[in-house]
Formats: C-alpha cells, sequence, structure tokens
C-alpha cells in the first residue's frame, strides 16, 4: 500500500518556528483511525529525517518559512523551487531536509512527491505559545493540510 507521511517541523521552544510541531498535534487528532495509509511524524529539530520517511511514496512537511509575506501566509512548494527561485534554503530545517531528500535520491527511498506547507512565522523568539497570528490561523493550517493529503476538514 503506498504511504503518505506528513512530516511536522521545527523548534516549539521558539514560538512560531515550531508551527509545523503545533499543527502535526492536531493533525494527529483530526486523522481517522481507519486511514493506515497516512502517518502523521512529529519531526521536531531532526536533521535526520531519513528513517522517518522511509517508504513514502509522498511527503508532506509542514515548517514554519520566512517569505516575506504578512503573518500567517501559507506557501506550498517543493524542494525543487527552493533551489530554482531562490537559490537559498528559508527555514533552518530545510537544509537538513533537503541534504536528506537528496541522499535518499542516490541510495534509494526517495518519496515520489514531496511537498513543503510553510507557513510565514510572526515572532520567532522564546516562548512556548505560537503567536496571535498563526493562532489564529491554525485551522486554515490544517486544512491546507488535509486537502493537500485528501482528506476533508472534521466538523468536531
Amino acid at each position: 500500500m503506498k504511504r503518505t507521511v506528513v512530516l511536522g517541523t521545527g523548534n516549539e521552544l521558539l514560538r512560531d518556528e515550531g508551527v509545523g510541531v503545533h499543527a502535526i498535534r492536531i493533525l494527529q487528532s483530526e486523522l481517522p483511525p481507519s486511514r493506515t495509509d497516512i502517518e502523521v511524524i512529529d519531526g521536531g529539530t531532526s536533521p535526520d529525517i531519513c528513517h522517518l520517511i522511509q517508504g513514502a511514496a509522498k511527503l508532506v512537511i509542514v515548517d514554519a518559512v520566512k517569505g516575506g509575506c504578512a503573518p500567517g501566509t501559507i506557501y506550498r512548494f517543493n524542494p525543487d523551487q527552493i533551489i530554482a527561485e531562490t537559490g537559498v534554503t528559508t527555514s533552518v530545517h530545510q537544509m537538513g531536509i533537503l541534504e536528506n531528500l537528496k541522499m535518499m535520491e542516490f541510495v534509494g527511498g526517495k518519496p515520489k512527491e514531496t511537498v513543503i506547507i510553510g507557513i510565514e512565522p510572526a515572532e520567532v523568539d522564546l516562548g512556548l505559545e505560537l503567536s496571535r497570528e498563526l493562532q489564529k490561523r491554525m485551522p486554515r493550517i490544517i486544512e491546507t493540510v488535509l486537502a493537500e493529503i485528501g482528506l476533508p476538514l472534521s466538523t468536531n
């Protein structure tokens, strides 16, 4: 069975830098137990993601991304666009992720499709809670990720 992995990354000790981890915790409660083909993983700040995503047909990464737009802006792109369009990485975690994906390309096991859902942070500073802007945008962030993996937003 083809497997989809949703990987949230970020440092939750730095407020909005941890938006991927905060989103993953919500997604874990939204995922129907019957969907065993979808795995939702808290990747934290781990630079080594190869073992977490091994065997995934599709990888969806949720992370803070500084793109220069308003806080809470949601971006959707693939790893090739990071290099092709900007020439630089926009998140501390993307470099580790890009290196891991490149290595997997050579040794095997790279997901057939990788999508990054990036969220523009408002505050990257010491603290455990997301900024007010990102707290307000979290339902839309979750909706975006669920749509990416083909699930409707829960009506809980």
